[in-house]
Order: C-alpha cells, then sequence, then structure tokens
C-alpha cells in the first residue's frame, strides 16, 4: 500500500517527469522513444536517490530496510517506479553481467499491458508482484489506453 500512495502523491502532484530527469536517467535505449518508457531510480546500487526519496520517504525506507536492495553486491542493481505510456514498448533485450533478479509489482495496471519472458507472456496485476530471470530475453508491449506503473527492482 505505501509504493501505491507514494507514487499516487507524486502522480497527483505531477512530479514523475520532474523527479525523473533530477535523477540518475537510464535505461531508455531499450524504448523507441524517451517518453513511452521512464524508469524514476528511488535507489541505486545501495544508495536512495535524494530527490526521489524525498518525496516517496516511505518508499526508500522500505525498500533499504530489504538486504535484497541494501546489501546486495551486485552491478546495477536498485529499484525504480517504471511508467510506460500507451502504444509503446520495451525492446527485447536481456541482463548480461553476473545473473540477476527482476521484480515487478503491479501499482496501475490497466488492461492491453504485457511481457514476454522467454517463451512465457505475463500480464501485470494490481499488489501482484512478478519476479523472473534478467537473462532471459524478455520484452514489452502497452495495448491500452492509460499509463502504466509498476515498482521494479533488481538483485
Amino acid at each position: 500500500q505505501v509504493f501505491k500512495e507514494d507514487l499516487d502523491y507524486i502522480l497527483q502532484n505531477d512530479l514523475f517527469d520532474t523527479l525523473y530527469f533530477a535523477g540518475q536517467v537510464s535505461m531508455t535505449q531499450f524504448s523507441g522513444k524517451r517518453e513511452s518508457w521512464a524508469p524514476l531510480n528511488l535507489i541505486h546500487n545501495r544508495v536512495p536517490a535524494p530527490n526521489a526519496c524525498k518525496v516517496a520517504n516511505r518508499t526508500c525506507e522500505l525498500l533499504m530496510s530489504r538486504p535484497e536492495i541494501a546489501r546486495c553486491q551486485a552491478a546495477d542493481v536498485g529499484a525504480a517506479y517504471a511508467r510506460l505510456h500507451p502504444g509503446m514498448g520495451i525492446k527485447p533485450h536481456f541482463w548480461t553481467a553476473p545473473p540477476r533478479l527482476g521484480i515487478h509489482l503491479g501499482l496501475h495496471t490497466p488492461p492491453g499491458a504485457t511481457m514476454v519472458v522467454g517463451d512465457q507472456v505475463v500480464e501485470w496485476q494490481e499488489g501482484k508482484a512478478i519476479v523472473f530471470d534478467d537473462t532471459f530475453i524478455h520484452s514489452v508491449r502497452h495495448g491500452g489506453t492509460q499509463p502504466r506503473y509498476l515498482l521494479i527492482a533488481w538483485f
């Protein structure tokens, strides 16, 4: 509930893009347009994002209480709020460094957004988590009409 409440505060106050650009802008190469997919970094390599965590402080506190996030020594790990606009997608990609898990927690999951991991098609549901091996090829398509928001994490 805390993750969604903090995200809703960000959305209701039109802060998502401001916080996105004030933080570490990353991984937009997986999408055709910068506007299509945006991960608003909360924690990256054990370091909380100061601007985002000032606004989503309860979320960051909860995430930092988890050893998977706060003490994981793997490369390029952390957590973010991820937005995907309707009609957009994320190109097929996979993680090539030491293996890591990806976790997607559905926060706002309108119909039409799907992810393919390996040969499995999955759909997000609000309040439900999807855990997958990030070394498998995965991609996303959003054929719906409303933005999709997740809390994502890697470790």
